[in-house]
């Protein structure tokens, strides 16, 4: 374990949890535009990123929201590589979900910007 003296990226921990915190969510929101299969989600996320996001092993996150009852399973389809995948769907209850994430998101960050920019208000 490194040292906050010794670690020359001091902030890595902090964008890793956020990373974390952050990958269903973002993993949701892409299966609220349409299906897809597990494999494409890393290049989808890291290409509309510009390349400031990327989930390396998203079949957790996958797992966890499926099991929640967020995903489910879809038809098999013939993807772009002309492979047989299984491709996954949210289900009405991810869709609420989703929007209740959407809110928070929302809310919790339009909080974090009225702090940096010193933007005092009411509560």
């Amino acid at each position: 374990m490194k040292s906050k003296e010794t670690d020359p990226h001091p902030t890595s921990g902090f964008e890793e949890n956020l990373k974390k915190a952050l990958t269903e969510f973002l993993i949701l929101f892409l299966f609220g535009e349409k299906e897809h299969y597990i494999g494409e989600l890393s290049p989808l996320l890291e290409a509309r990123s510009h390349g400031t996001l990327s989930i390396v092993f998203p079949y957790a996150a996958i797992y966890r929201i499926t099991a929640a009852g967020y995903l489910k399973e879809s038809e098999k389809k013939t993807a772009p590589d002309g492979r047989l995948r299984q491709y996954y769907a949210i289900t009405p209850a991810g869709r609420a979900h989703l929007r209740e994430m959407l809110a928070t998101y929302h809310q919790f960050f339009q909080g974090i910007q009225d702090i940096l920019t010193g933007k005092e208000g009411e509560p």
